[in-house]
């Protein structure tokens, strides 16, 4: 890396790093820094075949959480773009980097898997997403840090800043999430967004890397949710088990 690159890097931390302040603690800094060092790890591991553009995979995991949509006003033009011309990358970066952020959240991605499955997306992008290694390794870094231990905390801690309730043994088993319902959140509390989303999150990894280290991250949050029943159930009559079933359905595709 030599000092431009090193120097984009270290304006763009600062500048993350202000922007995230603005966020509670289940999208602030220290989940950036993760997602980073999860992000390179993985590159890493992707270059031994393959060619990986670190300095993009760096960049777009720093800025993957500028602009999310749950934070933001939709009209609100890229604060991502207009970040990155203030900077020394060329445009052709800046260009994939926006690129990718766009791309990389689960929302967008059942966006695109119901379009492939109508055939409505286009040629360009659907090679573009096969083809991006870089996607992979920031989405596959992401979706590491919204499962496990940390997913569990997470989880949590947005419920607590949106007022969302954590557990309603009444809640439906969330299966087969649609873009149009998750965009709704229709998932009423934090334990019926394991179903929702968190549950399926092993299954689309990307990266061989993400494969492996996700298998471990998803058995830990069926345990925990297993204890979350048992906690729940107790001097009720009821156990949750139509939940347990969503669990067993996730657990046996894993």
């Amino acid at each position: 890396m030599d000092k431009t690159e090193s120097a984009i890097i270290e304006q763009t931390e600062a500048f993350v790093r202000d922007y995230m302040s603005q966020y509670d603690c289940s999208h602030d800094y220290l989940h950036v820094e993760r997602v980073v060092r999860q992000a390179l790890k993985l590159a890493a591991q992707e270059s031994t075949y393959t060619h990986v553009d670190m300095l993009v995979v760096h960049l777009a995991a720093l800025l993957h959480d500028v602009d999310d949509a749950k934070y933001r006003d939709t009209n609100t033009s890229s604060t991502v773009g207009d970040f990155l011309a203030t900077t020394n990358l060329d445009t052709e970066r800046a260009h994939s980097i926006v690129r990718i952020i766009d791309a990389v959240s689960f929302r967008k991605e059942l966006l695109a898997i119901e379009q492939e499955r109508a055939g409505t997306m286009d040629a360009d992008e659907r090679e573009w997403r096969l083809a991006c290694v870089e996607l992979s390794c920031v989405q596959d870094a992401d979706r590491l840090d919204a499962i496990g231990a940390f997913g569990v905390m997470r989880c949590a801690a947005f419920s607590g800043a949106r007022n969302r309730p954590l557990h309603n043994q009444r809640d439906s088993c969330i299966t087969g999430t649609t873009y149009d319902a998750y965009v709704r959140q229709d998932s009423g509390t934090a334990v019926a967004h394991f179903n929702e989303k968190l549950l399926q999150l092993a299954s689309m990894m990307k990266t061989e890397g993400g494969k492996r280290e996700a298998q471990g991250r998803h058995e830990f949050m069926c345990r925990f949710l297993e204890q979350v029943d048992a906690e729940a159930g107790f001097g009720a009559d009821g156990n949750g088990e139509q939940r347990e079933r969503g669990l067993e359905t996730h657990a046996n595709t894993h």
